[in-house]
């Protein structure tokens, strides 16, 4: 039996990209469970491999995909040989970029919405449909489904919040506050008719820059000084966390100077036009330090 080992690129079609490491076993791994001897002598190639987030891949999952290879095989009149150990196929075109938090997109929403409340406190909306709301505030995002509709004023609820809109204004309440507020803007959503190349988008001022994570790879654009410069940098994925206080820290060593780029789902308003956006966006590269807002880029509409 050869020792060579396979590295397989299992990259799903949306999500952050694994591989596991399939290499030949011994029989003694097997003797506790003759079903797993079979598989031994049948498919030597198989073995549990190890994700690069460290998570076990099953045995029992690449045990499946043996067996049913095997049963396959035997269904038809003709008989085959199966390589169990050459690699699995991938479609070349497969997406490579993060599975991003779904706080960070409108979800099919046209327009994102500020709101300016009294007492102090600015929101961002959008409705995707016309039965659910998008909500943003400074501490994080929720979604909220329509509860009832009075005359045109929708009311959106989930358990002790509530939006109620009433044409340029609306009437926020929970458990521990009342807000009234009032429409301040409005921005038209970004979508790949927009920015086609990109799954992210965030920009920021003084100085101007911009940034834009590939839609197909874990690489990010750069664009500072107001446009005179533009770096490419390879990304990973130090941490991301989903939920009403969705956030995403994605870090790279591969430029001039180190990259830390800190993304969280809040209610974020353009320092120069005001307009409103899901997501506030922390860039440090070397020693300085920007801040900006930034969405995910939907489908095109």
């Amino acid at each position: 039996m050869s020792n060579k080992t396979h590295t397989v690129d299992t990259t799903p079609i949306v999500g952050v990209p694994f591989s596991f490491t399939a290499s030949p076993v011994s029989a003694s791994s097997f003797r506790t469970s003759p079903f797993r001897a079979f598989l031994f002598r049948a498919f030597p190639g198989v073995a549990e491999g190890t994700r690069t987030t460290r998570r076990r891949v099953p045995l029992l999952a690449t045990a499946a995909v043996a067996l049913a290879a095997l049963l396959t095989g035997c269904s038809g009149s003709a008989t085959r040989d199966v390589d169990a150990t050459a690699p699995l196929a991938v479609a070349d075109d497969a997406p490579k970029s993060p599975l991003l938090p779904s706080l960070f997109f409108a979800d099919g929403g046209d327009t994102f919405s500020a709101w300016r409340c009294t007492p102090s406190r600015d929101l961002v909306t959008t409705s995707p449909d016309a039965r659910r709301l998008r909500l943003w505030t400074g501490q994080g995002g929720t979604q909220l489904p329509l509860a009832a509709v009075d005359g045109a004023s929708p009311r959106y609820a989930k358990g002790g919040l509530s939006f109620t809109r009433m044409g340029r204004d609306a009437l926020v309440e929970s458990d521990s506050a009342r807000l009234v507020c009032t429409l301040a803007g409005e921005r038209t959503t970004l979508t790949r008719e927009d920015r086609p190349e990109s799954i992210f988008y965030a920009s920021g001022s003084e100085p101007g820059w911009s940034v834009s994570l590939d839609r197909r790879t874990t690489t990010l654009t750069l664009v500072s000084d107001y446009g005179q410069a533009k770096d490419t940098f390879d990304y990973r994925v130090a941490s991301v966390k989903n939920g009403a206080d969705a956030e995403m820290v994605l870090v790279s060593d591969s430029g001039r100077r180190p990259l830390e780029m800190h993304l969280t789902a809040k209610a974020c308003f353009d320092s120069m036009s005001g307009k409103p956006w899901p997501a506030t966006v922390t860039l440090r590269y070397g020693r300085q330090s920007w801040k900006g807002c930034g969405q995910g880029v939907e489908a095109a509409q």
